[in-house]
């Protein structure tokens, strides 16, 4: 399974996760981040959910803070966060049919400069599987009311921990951040790119990721709760998909070109 940017990836992303430059990875905990992503994204999730269920109190807190002394969260007022918040709502309308029309193009009239076949779908395929259908999935399974809707601040729902199942909230739960989720899919863009561009497009997305995602905090839309395993779970099917996709690369790439050719006039 390939590195999302390590220097020793194979130029066509396929074959197994290569050894860890020591030079990028110093440390034998790093070295098998990188050779077990998918492993390291799932413990990640389990000791972020381990942390707030027992620790419930850390939510509270953080919205506590956010909400000022006022208990509000007076942050939610301010134009600029607004324009932020909607910023990252429209993002995926514009960048969802940018890596379609790659696809059809790269099937249309190959380029070697054209992301291949296989790593636009797995985009595509996990925007729709991550933001799409799994946090809209927990959102309606786990029913969690908002920080602005439970009587800690000002409104008439509990306050439940997370992965508590609740019936406080019917649509548009807390649980899990759908903004935070579409936010931390960005760094899977950076598996279109050419190997050696990966480590700085994750470096330059990463204070956007958290600027979307921080922002629904102090709005009082999510708990931090939301935001950080939104990211969890986001990084393991990330790390999932593109193992599937890179090991079979080849295949689905002859398949695209296949079906290309069969449908040209």
């Amino acid at each position: 399974m390939p590195s999302l940017y390590s220097s020793t990836a194979t130029s066509s992303d396929s074959g197994r996760w290569p050894r860890a430059n020591p030079r990028l990875w110093p440390g034998q905990a790093r070295a098998r981040l990188e050779h077990r992503p998918i492993a390291a994204a799932g413990a990640l999730t389990i000791c972020a959910a381990f942390v707030f269920m027992a620790f419930p109190g850390i939510d509270l807190a953080v919205s506590r803070w956010a909400a000022f002394a006022t208990g509000d969260f007076p942050l939610s007022r301010e134009p600029e966060l607004r324009a932020l918040r909607d910023f990252n709502r429209i993002l995926p309308v514009f960048i969802l049919p940018c890596v379609l029309a790659l696809l059809v193009a790269q099937a249309i009239a190959p380029r070697p400069w054209l992301p291949r076949p296989h790593k636009a779908l797995f985009f595509l395929t996990f925007f729709a599987l991550g933001p799409g259908l799994l946090i809209q999935a927990l959102k309606r399974l786990i029913g969690r009311a908002r920080p602005h809707e439970i009587t800690d601040f000002g409104g008439s729902l509990p306050f439940t921990p997370a992965w508590q199942v609740s019936g406080a909230c019917s649509r548009s739960c807390s649980f899990a951040s759908g903004e935070s989720a579409t936010a931390i899919a960005l760094v899977a863009l950076a598996l279109l790119l050419p190997v050696q561009w990966r480590r700085a497009t994750i470096i330059a997305l990463v204070p956007l990721v958290l600027a979307f995602s921080l922002n629904r905090i102090v709005f009082g839309a999510h708990y931090l709760s939301d935001v950080v395993l939104a990211w969890c779970l986001m990084l393991w099917l990330m790390a999932w998909l593109w193992a599937v996709f890179a090991d079979n690369g080849e295949r689905i790439d002859a398949a695209v070109m296949r079906l290309s050719r069969r449908s040209a006039p």
